[in-house]
């Protein structure tokens, strides 16, 4: 009994491991399957992008299908036992030397949409230009304003393909060509109000990348601590180390070196030591 119940213990312990990781991978079968079923509309039809570029068309003249995208920013926060999701939405022209920013309301009941006036966003505006997610699934960027505008940051998120995640994403359709449209935008706004180069930009997102890596190697370490406990098994728990050096091994491989995170996992390899000669 007391054999199985630590094998329990060890198989939640790695159930919690991965749910954490795909969770901050936004990743996970539920969102795969949304993905391709998304992916199956869009292919299906394409009268929301063409619907969308026509009501922007009357707005910025100069809209189009190769340069409209469409934008949503999701962001999560957790207060006690209560997490919260906001989203926000916005509409991108990438316009020469600029992005034209046009503000989204969406009612989730109706589906209907309506679209704010346009803002030109330009290099006079631009304090910094930072961005993190995945090239060709999810790539956002973060333009900090200048402080005497009295707004902090406008945030673009690039999507190939606009699926409907849940009841708050509108649509199911692709923007491959407009993306990257905006992200060769981004990067001539990057150099002209900045000095970034494409590899700057590069290297502010896999700094934020390999956060995520580091995070990850933290969690094995803390399964390794609960394995040890329960188990007080060497093999088991040498398992879940060697989780947080592979994604060590990601870290150095993109060149991140991992600093407070590793100090973090010797720590957690040190408590499992000794409560493994405990158990």
């Amino acid at each position: 009994m007391e054999q199985l119940l630590r094998a329990l213990w060890l198989l939640f312990a790695v159930a919690f491991a991965l749910t954490v990781a795909l969770w901050r991978s936004h990743m996970g079968p539920a969102i795969w399957i949304k993905r391709e079923c998304g992916k199956a509309r869009a292919l299906n039809s394409d009268s929301a992008r063409q619907e969308l570029v026509r009501r922007v068309q009357q707005l910025v003249p100069q809209a189009s299908s190769q340069n409209v995208v469409f934008s949503l920013q999701e962001e999560v926060s957790h207060l006690r036992r209560v997490t919260t999701y906001t989203y926000y939405y916005k509409v991108f022209v990438a316009d020469g030397d600029c992005l034209w920013v046009l503000p989204f309301s969406y009612d989730k009941k109706t589906g209907k949409y309506d679209l704010g006036q346009p803002a030109a966003l330009t290099q006079d505006l631009i304090q910094n230009v930072t961005m993190a997610g995945k090239p060709g699934k999810r790539l956002s960027v973060t333009f900090r304003l200048k402080p005497e505008l009295g707004s902090e940051a406008v945030v673009m998120v690039l999507e190939p393909l606009a699926f409907r995640k849940n009841k708050f994403y509108p649509f199911d359709f692709f923007q491959e060509e407009a993306c990257g449209k905006a992200m060769a935008v981004t990067e001539k706004l990057a150099f002209s109000a900045c000095k970034m180069t494409a590899e700057d930009l590069e290297k502010t997102r896999l700094e934020d990348e390999c956060g995520n890596y580091a995070t990850g190697a933290g969690i094995c370490g803390f399964c390794g601590i609960i394995a040890a406990s329960v188990s007080g098994s060497l093999p088991g728990t040498l398992v879940f180390f060697a989780g947080a050096l592979a994604f060590f091994g990601v870290m150095l491989a993109k060149k991140q070196v991992p600093k407070i995170s590793l100090v973090i996992v010797i720590l957690e390899a040190v408590a499992a030591y000794f409560l493994m000669k405990i158990a």
